[in-house]
């Protein structure tokens, strides 16, 4: 009497999708798919779906493994062990071991430490809660440790690098990124030190936003410069506008050490921990000068009045002027002498709305002098003077707004600094 044959039914998750010959017939055909999937992801791999078999019999059994592992195929994903890295309970990266979640966590944490020789690092950590657990996760969730790195750090698994070239600015590389130059700075905060570039520096092009906030701490030694103090002292050497250093400013310098804290690079606290000071500053000494008045001539000019004080200096600027001035002012009571500077001829004894009353005296050899706003003029066109010949009397004619001689020397039909044939 013939008897049933012995078959195994396989379902997924309580779906059947065929029969199979023999229980090995079923797991060497899951082997070799875990296998296959496995060896295309590089990770170790399960089934998302409930995978069994259960043996059935049938008096006309029916198999085909094919058909069956073509039904497996359309039917089952994939899993995988993830070591979830979370930051104030939020998940934020998969890592495929427990090992490179750890080496996520320990670059973040070393990140912001700056590389140089004057700066010791105390401490550096994530001050944020952090966890690190076993999920099962889709494969495709699984990322590797730069990646990871860069989402915790930036906010972004990608990071747009720039790397300096010769002629660059901070300007054309943000104009080109299409980017301010301040967003440029953001994402590089050690630019916000100095805003020189070095070829072959490399910079971000995407303005971070940190997942994680890490402290650290350095002692720091650096040297600092002590300001120098100016004192300054009246000369009657120097006319009144003028000013000289006769002993230059030197800074002091000292070595100082701090302690300094920083979150996610940005300073937050500074402690000075000690100061030892190499040299002392030396103090600027500066002469203001005082003279309002000549105290002799050096040239061929003598003073044209035999009193008074400058009150405006050749070449200054005022609002009420289009060009510079092209003369010295001098106040002096109305009706005072004004003389001759020297001995010359009379080729101007005229008024204009600016001057007012105006002599000008040709010298010869090129050189000619001016005298306006006066009161009156004692000399005509054509006459001859002579040097500290009384001339005219001080007024406030043309444009003056107060008693004063308007004096200029011309060579050559401009104006010079009548000053420099005088000493104060």
């Amino acid at each position: 009497m013939p008897k049933p044959a012995v078959v195994y039914r396989v379902y997924v998750d309580g779906i059947s999708v065929g029969v199979v010959q023999s229980l090995e017939d079923y797991t060497v055909m899951l082997q070799e798919m875990l296998a296959k999937e496995e060896a295309e992801v590089g990770l170790c791999l399960a089934f998302a779906q409930e995978v069994k078999a259960e043996k059935e019999l049938q008096w006309e059994p029916v198999s085909d493994a094919g058909d069956v592992g073509a039904a497996l195929a359309a039917r089952l994903s994939y899993v995988t062990v993830g070591w979830c890295i979370a930051v104030n309970d939020e998940p934020l990266v998969w890592m495929s071991c427990r090992e490179d979640a750890q080496e996520v966590l320990d670059r973040v944490a070393n990140y912001y430490v700056h590389e140089a020789s004057n700066r010791e690092l105390l401490s550096a950590e994530i001050i944020d809660a952090v966890e690190v657990l076993a999920e099962e996760v889709l494969p495709e969730d699984i990322t590797d440790v730069d990646s990871a790195l860069a989402l915790l750090i930036q906010g972004t698994e990608k990071v747009e690098k720039y790397v300096v070239s010769r002629g660059d600015t901070l300007w054309s590389i943000a104009r080109s990124a299409n980017v301010s130059e301040a967003e440029l700075r953001a994402a590089n905060p050690s630019l916000r030190d100095s805003s020189l570039l070095r070829v072959g520096q490399t910079l971000n092009l995407v303005v971070a936003e940190p997942k994680v906030k890490v402290r650290t701490v350095e002692k720091v030694k650096t040297y600092e410069n002590i300001p120098f103090s100016t004192t300054y002292r009246s000369t009657s050497g120097l006319w009144y506008y003028q000013s000289r250093t006769v002993q230059a400013g030197v800074p002091g310098k000292r070595e100082v050490v701090y302690e300094i804290e920083y979150i996610n690079g940005e300073e937050v606290k500074r402690t000075q921990l000690s100061a030892k000071i190499h040299s002392q500053p030396v103090t600027r000494i500066v002469e203001r000068g005082t003279a309002l008045w000549p105290s002799r001539a050096v040239g061929m000019f003598r003073w044209p009045l035999s009193t008074g004080t400058i009150t405006d200096r050749f070449g200054s600027y005022q609002y009420w002027r289009a060009q510079p001035h092209r003369g010295v002012d001098i106040y002096a009571p109305e009706g005072t002498s004004i003389y001759a500077a020297a001995s010359g001829t009379v080729v101007k004894a005229a008024s204009s709305p600016s001057y007012g009353n105006y002599v000008v005296i040709d010298h010869g050899n090129g050189y000619s002098t001016l005298y306006a706003h006066a009161r009156k003029l004692l000399v005509s066109q054509g006459q001859k003077v002579s040097k500290g010949q009384r001339i005219a009397e001080v007024g406030k004619t043309g444009d003056a707004t107060g008693n004063h001689l308007h004096f200029e020397v011309q060579r050559n039909g401009k104006p010079i600094d009548p000053l420099q044939f005088f000493r104060p």
